[in-house]
């Protein structure tokens, strides 16, 4: 035989071999807490802090205060929320007014960005930007914004003036949507934002006290408008509705009235369904419905609910003292799947 095709042969025998063994080697884990859940569990309002549980997703590893066993120091008191820009996680301390950054599959602490802030709330990152709801001293109707980080430096480079209660902040590509929550309750609108000039485009009109937001398949923002429910400081029952705004017009579509009593304080868009709940019930619909279910599909406490690859997590706080849980349902067949002890006062569940 030729030397020279042996040669060649050898060669490109151990390139293809090298290349399909390349190809079939399985993803690494990108650190301790990757293929998993995190917890955002809020802590006590006074002199607490939040911490976060980590959950694998065969249930087979579990974590608890992972950022401060990482660290060794504590996230601050009401951990609000979580963001994610790549691999980083920016964890907001409401009452602290801080925000950690650190590897979201590590917990190593990257940074801390603790100044211009005032009660911040949630963050969602555009244009290579980050955005922070802050509620301000809540005495005042004057005093709320969006803070705009720099993330290449997590420094906070200015801050975007708007109405009282800026809560959720969802991006749209360049676009962003604040929903106001109104502080303590009085907000009815959603203000949009161009994330490229940092400038409010526009404020829409929406429904009583407009909280989660959504974007379905078909790029329209959904709104959950909570409303106000009959108490004695509150003693006539304003209705809350799930609205619709076409981004491409920033206008609003079509409004869906809840009906009376029904005021969710979860909102979760997935798989063409949207969920809502109530302290004690998860409900489901089609998101072309035009009516809301009356019957709901899972009946347990109910703090806060997330989807993800057909499964419902739904977070109980208990009675605020004790750890809260977390429980896990199948999404198809609304069953019970798994539960688990977590911290105090479970929020928002974040997928890794």
């Amino acid at each position: 035989m030729n030397f020279k095709k042996v040669v060649f042969f050898v060669a490109i025998s151990g390139f293809l071999f090298a290349s399909c063994s390349k190809d079939n080697e399985p993803d690494l884990p990108k650190g301790d807490y990757d293929n998993g859940i995190l917890v955002a569990n809020e802590g006590a309002f006074s002199g607490g802090t939040g911490t976060v549980n980590f959950i694998s997703n065969d249930y087979s590893i579990t974590g608890e205060n992972i950022f401060q066993k990482t660290n060794n120091e504590n996230i601050g008191t009401i951990l609000q929320s979580i963001g994610f820009n790549n691999d980083d996680a920016y964890l907001i301390a409401n009452v602290g007014n801080k925000i950690s950054v650190a590897n979201r599959y590590t917990m190593k602490k990257v940074t801390e960005i603790t100044g211009d802030l005032s009660n911040p709330r949630y963050i969602a990152f555009a244009n290579g930007k980050g955005f922070v709801t802050n509620w301000g001293d809540g005495s005042d109707n004057t005093d709320d914004f969006v803070a705009v980080i720099d993330v290449a430096t997590n420094t906070i480079s200015s801050k975007i003036s708007v109405a009282e209660g800026p809560e959720q902040i969802i991006a749209n590509g360049n676009t962003l949507y604040v929903s106001h929550k109104g502080g303590f309750g009085s907000g009815s609108t959603v203000t949009v934002i161009d994330a490229s000039t940092n400038t409010i485009i526009k404020t829409i009109a929406v429904g009583s006290v407009p909280d989660e937001m959504a974007l379905d398949n078909n790029g329209n923002l959904l709104v959950s408008c909570e409303g106000k429910a009959k108490t004695s400081w509150n003693p006539t029952e304003i209705l809350g509705s799930l609205v619709t705004i076409n981004t491409a017009s920033n206008t609003k579509t079509a409004t869906i009235d809840f009906a009376s009593e029904f005021h969710p304080n979860s909102m979760v868009f997935n798989n063409g369904n949207i969920y809502l709940s109530t302290s004690s019930k998860v409900f489901k619909m089609p998101a072309s419905s035009k009516t809301v279910p009356t019957s709901e599909i899972i009946s347990t406490p109910v703090y806060g609910i997330s989807v993800n690859e057909n499964k419902i997590y739904v977070t109980d706080a208990k009675d605020y003292k004790v750890n809260g849980s977390l429980k896990i349902f199948d999404a198809t067949t609304n069953t019970e799947l798994k539960e688990f002890t977590v911290g105090l006062i479970p929020g928002k569940v974040y997928f890794n």
